[in-house]
């Protein structure tokens, strides 16, 4: 019994220092770049889709019916968010931020280098020959009433702060990624 309690003291012991020791690395946070957008993203992105136009005008409608101006179309925004999405599509992440770091903000950036606005951004994936099927609009709707159901999402689509968004589409085979960024002032 002894013998097993020295053990476990031992363990403990181990455990409790490997818990405090120091990783000892000196690597520095990662730097993210404002510089430029994912090469290959950047040359994937698709222009201004008719599913992106579908979807700008189920969010305005959704803005309408609380009472919140329309939001206009803008091609920084439109540019940014389709990069995002080609990104997310070509190297299989979703998410804000990309493998390198880059949010939003750091996209837009990217663009303007004195963009000083603020900003926020919807993202939603869709998969299935069902929502491969749908029309444009069914399916604008299909994804605004998801975004519709998510607090921050919500938040986003409904803020009149924001005046601007871009919408970028990403499409492979029954997949569908769509990006929304929003700015205003």
């Amino acid at each position: 019994m002894q013998r097993i309690a020295a053990t476990a003291t031992l363990l403990i012991t181990c455990t409790l220092l490997a818990a405090c020791a120091s990783g000892g690395s000196s690597m520095k946070p990662q730097e993210v770049s404002t510089a430029s957008l994912p090469a290959e993203a950047s040359a994937a992105a698709r222009s201004e889709t008719p599913l992106g136009r579908a979807i700008l005008k189920a969010v305005n409608d959704f803005r309408a019916g609380k009472g919140v101006n329309a939001l206009s179309a803008d091609a920084m925004l439109q540019r940014a968010a389709s990069v995002h999405a080609a990104d997310m599509q070509l190297r299989g992440f979703f998410g804000h931020h990309n493998p390198d770091g880059q949010g939003p903000r750091e996209r837009l950036l990217a663009l303007d280098p004195d963009f000083n606005g603020r900003v926020s951004e919807n993202i939603q994936v869709v998969e299935g020959p069902s929502y491969a099927s749908m029309s444009d609009q069914a399916l604008a709707e299909t994804l605004v009433d998801k975004w519709a159901k998510s607090p921050s999402h919500r938040k986003n689509m409904q803020a009149a702060e924001m005046t601007k968004s871009g919408i970028g589409i990403a499409r492979s085979g029954n997949r569908i990624i769509a990006v929304q960024v929003f700015s205003g002032p």
